[in-house]
């Protein structure tokens, strides 16, 4: 039914509501059975949020086809653009209509395509990273999600029951994608780094280790605000070979000492600093007191331990995200978004102290820690 009769069809009978926005039927409730008009919005939005899957598939099948570096600057008619992807013209024509409704593409009056704004963020080398992100969403979060009843009915992340092994070993395994994830997540957390750098203090810090810091993104932001400040990315070793890229390319890797190896079994490195961003909450408990209890051991006294996570509300409104991310670690990695409390049991059993907590506006909280 077009917006406009439907928009006439509620004016005129208070009783109609759609029923069915998904396309494959449309129903007359009749008035005894009246939704409020917040009580249909609300319904619609979560419409909306439950077809969201059509917007994740075409952006995918774009970034995948490389339809948008291809496109380029220039219009093109579907068949011709058929011949330079080697796919079907008839079916590519009916993809770019779809690609149309989301902004990635335009259709221009001769009846040819062009890229539109947002097709431009699927480019390669965007700094907006999408084209990233929807690949790792559909290739490694998007059954796993899907198989969400799983992990409630059994513990156990959706992940290891969709591949077969936990994500970490599926990461290591397939080399590509583990390396687009954390080069996703330096990019991300680079970008995002300005009040994290802000929020630490260093006062009488020379040395500062970033432990499972992946590719480096939080350490080159560091480096670039602090010069007099040296830095070691600790991490596993197969991770280690994308960082020197990374790190290279911001200037930065002559100041950065780069040490491999398993922070759930020690942690050979000596600092003045010590940052956990993000890593906490892909863990369990017993893993992370484990990480926890790795950083103690290696901490001279005077040190000081940053742990950079959101912290889980206690009411789930108060931070959806927070909440949002809790249920994805549950479904990915087996770990949890933790609470002030539960941040401070799980420090306490690992011979540590909080000293103060930071919140800072991007929705991340500092927990700061020192040798009890």
């Amino acid at each position: 039914m077009p917006v406009s009769i439907e928009r006439e069809a509620k004016t005129l009978d208070p009783g109609f509501r759609r029923s069915d926005a998904g396309g494959e039927g449309k129903d007359f409730e009749p008035a005894g059975s009246f939704v409020s008009s917040a009580e249909e919005d609300r319904e619609e939005r979560l419409r909306a949020e439950i077809e969201a899957y059509h917007a994740a598939a075409l952006a995918y099948a774009a970034v995948k086809l490389g339809l948008p570096d291809r496109i380029g600057e220039r219009a093109w008619t579907a068949d011709d653009l058929a011949l330079a992807l080697k796919v079907s013209a008839p079916h590519l024509e009916r993809f770019l209509r779809g690609l149309v409704t989301q902004g990635i593409c335009e259709a221009l009056p001769d009846g040819t395509f062009a890229l539109g704004p947002l097709g431009r963020s699927l480019r390669s080398g965007s700094p907006s990273r999408l084209a990233s992100k929807v690949t790792i969403v559909v290739e490694q979060y998007w059954l796993p999600w899907a198989d969400l009843l799983h992990t409630v009915r059994n513990g156990e992340p959706a992940f290891e029951h969709v591949f077969g092994t936990d994500v970490w070993a599926w990461r290591n395994e397939n080399f590509k994608g583990g390396d687009a994830f954390a080069a996703y997540l330096a990019g991300e957390t680079f970008g995002a780094a300005t009040p994290i750098v802000a929020a630490l203090d260093f006062t009488g810090v020379a040395r500062v280790a970033d432990i499972g810091g992946g590719h480096g993104g939080l350490l080159a932001a560091i480096l670039k605000a602090h010069p007099g400040v040296r830095c070691i990315l600790f991490d596993l070793p197969e991770t280690l070979i994308g960082a020197k890229k990374f790190l290279k390319a911001h200037g930065v890797d002559k100041r950065v000492t780069l040490v491999g190896g398993d922070f759930l079994a020690e942690i050979p490195v000596e600092a003045d600093l010590y940052v956990l961003k993000s890593v906490l909450q892909h863990w369990d408990d017993a893993a992370a007191r484990a990480i926890l209890e790795s950083c103690h051991e290696a901490m001279p006294p005077q040190a000081k331990l940053a742990i950079i996570e959101p912290l889980l509300p206690d009411h789930a409104n108060d931070a959806p995200s927070a909440v949002m991310l809790d249920l994805h670690m549950m479904v990915i990695t087996g770990g949890r978004v933790r609470s002030v409390s539960e941040f401070e049991t799980l420090l306490a059993q690992a011979g540590l102290s909080v000293t103060h907590i930071v919140p800072m506006r991007s929705g991340l909280t500092m927990v700061v820690a020192v040798p009890s």
